[in-house]
């Protein structure tokens, strides 16, 4: 059975209960706190004031507009701290729910990672600009109109939106960097998060260690070190590995030479570039274009 409450300093008020693909409305009435939940999953959201929690006896701040998800299986948030005049949502879901829906996405191939993969991830905090927050806030919205209904639409996309907003990079970030506290660990996947697309963001320049560690506040040598434990590459790998994936896909197209795609890509002169692509694809630019051409 899921549920979904609204938050009031400490206080819970069950919204809604029962299946998310069967909708209902339901009026206030007392529940047993998401956080005392034995197993399933929670979403816990901010909307208007920091929240502290406690996973395993470590610390948690969530921001107003932040998320955090916890697995229940590893993760047990025993308490919180809240302003009284914090008011924010707290979602349960149980396992078989969650795998119900997680099979319709992944049959209509809108995600790809294993609900294997997905069950290992003891929490994920949420920024306050994707989508699953959006949505959160919408529905703390919904409620301060109606206090009494809410959309039973937005009930059951919180759920579709937090599978959505979770991808093998971010699987792999956790299990890579379960010897940290969740506190520092979730600290560690957003600068590495913020890295990635910064540097995805900027392939078209000459981009240095340097560049990228002040992008996310931390020096050249402990961002290095942290962002290759987190993805098991280092950054100039990627940068690597990103720039011949665009050069390929600007070969497919045709429009341009390769001299103007290598420096497009922010390679310094043409030998470098054909290298480089060898190096990676296992032959030159110009053989790989003719080929795919060829092919199509």
């Amino acid at each position: 059975m899921a549920s979904l409450s609204l938050r009031e300093g400490v206080q819970e008020h069950l919204l809604i209960e029962g299946s998310i693909l069967q909708g209902q409305s339901a009026r206030y009435a007392n529940t047993q706190s998401c956080l005392n939940r034995e197993s399933g999953y929670t979403i816990k959201y901010a909307f208007n004031s920091h929240e502290t929690f406690w996973l395993n006896g470590k610390k948690i701040h969530l921001a107003p507009g932040e998320s955090l998800f916890i697995n229940q299986r590893y993760s047990r948030a025993h308490q919180y701290e809240a302003s009284a005049l914090s008011r924010g949502l707290c979602l349960h879901y149980q396992e078989s729910e969650l795998m119900d829906l997680y099979r319709v996405l992944k049959n209509r191939k809108i995600i790809d990672y294993s609900f294997q993969s997905f069950q290992e991830i003891p929490e994920l905090r949420f920024e306050r600009q994707t989508h699953l927050n959006s949505k959160l806030k919408e529905i703390c919205r919904d409620i301060e109109e109606d206090q009494f209904s809410i959309k039973q639409a937005g009930f059951e996309s919180i759920l579709e939106e937090m599978l959505l907003e979770i991808d093998w990079e971010l699987i792999g970030y956790n299990q890579r960097l379960q010897e940290f506290n969740p506190a520092t660990r979730q600290s560690l996947i957003r600068k590495v998060v913020q890295a990635r697309k910064f540097m995805l963001a900027n392939l078209h320049r000459p981009l240095k260690l340097e560049d990228i560690a002040s992008e996310v506040a931390m020096s050249p040598f402990h961002f290095q070190r942290q962002y290759k434990k987190a993805t098991g590459k280092s950054p100039n790998r990627h940068l690597v590995e990103w720039r011949i994936e665009n050069a390929k896909e600007l070969l497919r197209e045709g429009k341009n030479s390769v001299l103007e795609i290598s420096t497009m890509l922010a390679y310094n002169d043409l030998p470098t570039f054909s290298k480089a692509f060898k190096r990676e694809v296992g032959s030159s630019p110009s053989n790989w274009q003719k080929q795919f051409v060829k092919n199509s």
